[in-house]
């Protein structure tokens, strides 16, 4: 049996696209009853690259188990807020997302765009950063918008994972 070159090359190049194809477009998005894990993706620094998020007692969002934080967190999206344990997101005055019963709901979050991995999620077309914590250079804290301050944020990507 002769194979052509190619033939060979045409196989291989038509199962890589296969592998490399984003989600189906006949999926597009999340039910607002879907759960979903958040990793954080940032080439380049083991501190935010492929973490997922965590919520720790006082709310605060971490990519790291955090404030007594358990487990990662399971999210869900409705009307375009996120909830976690149905209680919506909120910002804090410095910009940190948090999930308290006090904060205004915050809307405008999305997850339509098929990944490789799961769905882009973004908040009105933006991305967080993620800050370092005061006093553990090791674990950092999720923020929207300027972050705290600390010179040593970086900004990440945000991948919804069912």
């Amino acid at each position: 049996m002769k194979f052509s070159l190619s033939a060979v090359f045409l196989t291989l190049l038509g199962a890589g696209s296969a592998l490399a194809a984003p989600i189906s477009n006949s999926q597009r998005g999340l039910s607002s009853d879907q759960k979903f894990g958040i990793m954080s993706l940032r080439s380049g620094n083991i501190n935010v690259h492929l973490h997922s998020f965590y919520v720790g007692e006082s709310g605060q969002v971490y990519l790291e188990q955090y404030d007594h934080a358990k487990e990662a967190a399971s999210f869900n999206l409705k009307d375009s807020q996120l909830l976690y344990n149905n209680e919506p997101a909120s910002l804090g005055k410095d910009g940190a997302l948090v999930f308290q019963p006090s904060g205004s709901s915050l809307s405008g979050f999305n997850a339509d765009q098929g990944t490789n991995i799961g769905y882009e999620l973004s908040l009105n077309g933006s991305f967080p950063l993620a800050c370092p914590v005061a006093d553990n250079s090791g674990v950092y804290q999720i923020f929207y918008g300027q972050g705290n301050g600390n010179k040593d944020c970086v900004g990440i990507s945000t991948e919804a994972i069912v």
